[in-house]
């Protein structure tokens, strides 16, 4: 297996985790947490959780920028938009440092106030949640339009 080969396979396998577990938090567990109006069992699924997710995105952020510098070897022709690829990498890269911006507010905001038992720290954990979710899953359509030719114009 070639060098791009393995950092897809790493990349690919870290994007399911990160997203698949989000994906579980946003239609399993959050509604579970609402229906008991337990914030524990959110609390502690995402404790669970993050043993996974931290290690998954580190392999993310690792792995993505290395592939995309084999498309474009200077960091600066990510931004050009001179075509779908280009186009395709610096959205990815936009949407990482939201989902980023996303995943630090919930640990350092919402769920020290989820624990703190403040009523509004769940709908905020909703809204964070949900976006978390769809941004990981609109990566993971534009890293596969990228790799496949799919989505481009």
């Amino acid at each position: 297996m070639g060098f791009h080969s393995t950092l897809l396979l790493i990349h690919l396998t870290s994007a399911c985790i990160w997203f698949g577990g989000y994906m579980v938090m946003s239609f399993v567990i959050l509604p579970q947490t609402k229906r008991a109006n337990d914030p524990r069992i959110l609390i502690d699924f995402d404790r669970s959780f993050a043993k996974f997710a931290l290690p998954a995105l580190l392999g993310q952020l690792i792995t993505g920028p290395l592939m995309a510098l084999q498309f474009y070897p200077n960091v600066l022709d990510w931004f050009k938009f001179q075509n779908g690829a280009q186009d395709h990498i610096a959205s990815k890269i936009v949407f990482l440092f939201i989902i980023l911006y996303l995943f630090v507010r919930m640990r350092t905001k919402v769920m020290p106030r989820l624990l703190a038992g403040d009523p509004t720290a769940m709908k905020s954990a909703s809204r964070s949640t949900h976006w978390i979710t769809f941004l990981a899953f609109s990566n993971v359509l534009m890293g596969l339009s990228v790799h496949t030719g799919g989505f481009a114009y």
